[in-house]
């Protein structure tokens, strides 16, 4: 099973960047995770932000399957988000992507194979990243059939 996280910039928190290698660390045991991180954009223009990030983000991606984290996207429950990580890992690798400050532009939107919504609430990426290493972390326990914390 691989699993590919991509997102601008670094964890700047450091009790968020521990929170994110501890799963990782848990990970490792059910799947292949690799983190591709990229420079974010220096601008103090959001528009300038987000057009520098999702072009990175497409020639990146080049044209492969992935997961939009997104706020607008679709919200589903921890069963839910294992059943769907078991189908796409049957297919091939899953891509998760989690968009910069500004988020990404509507090209990136309406080139992901999904938007999936951790919550109508909006969180920093570095914090979105923690959420989704977590929820990934509960869903493969899931399918493993192992018990997981309610």
């Amino acid at each position: 099973m691989k699993i590919e996280i991509v997102f601008p910039g670094k964890i700047k928190n450091d009790f968020i960047l521990v929170g994110f290698q501890e799963y990782l660390k848990r990970l490792n045991r059910f799947a292949k995770i690799s983190v591709v991180d990229f420079d974010q954009s220096h601008s103090k223009d959001p528009k300038i932000c987000v057009e520098e990030e999702s072009k990175k983000l497409v020639k990146y991606l080049c044209g492969r399957k992935f997961t939009l984290l997104d706020v607008d996207g679709i919200e589903i429950n921890t069963h839910e988000f294992s059943s769907f990580i078991k189908r796409e890992i049957e297919k091939s690798e899953i891509i998760f992507v989690v968009g910069g400050t500004y988020g990404v532009s509507e090209e990136v939107k309406q080139l992901a194979n999904f938007r999936l919504s951790l919550s109508p609430m909006t969180f920093t990426h570095s914090m979105t990243l923690l959420l989704l290493v977590e929820q990934i972390y509960r869903a493969m326990k899931i399918i493993s059939g192992q018990p997981y914390d309610h």
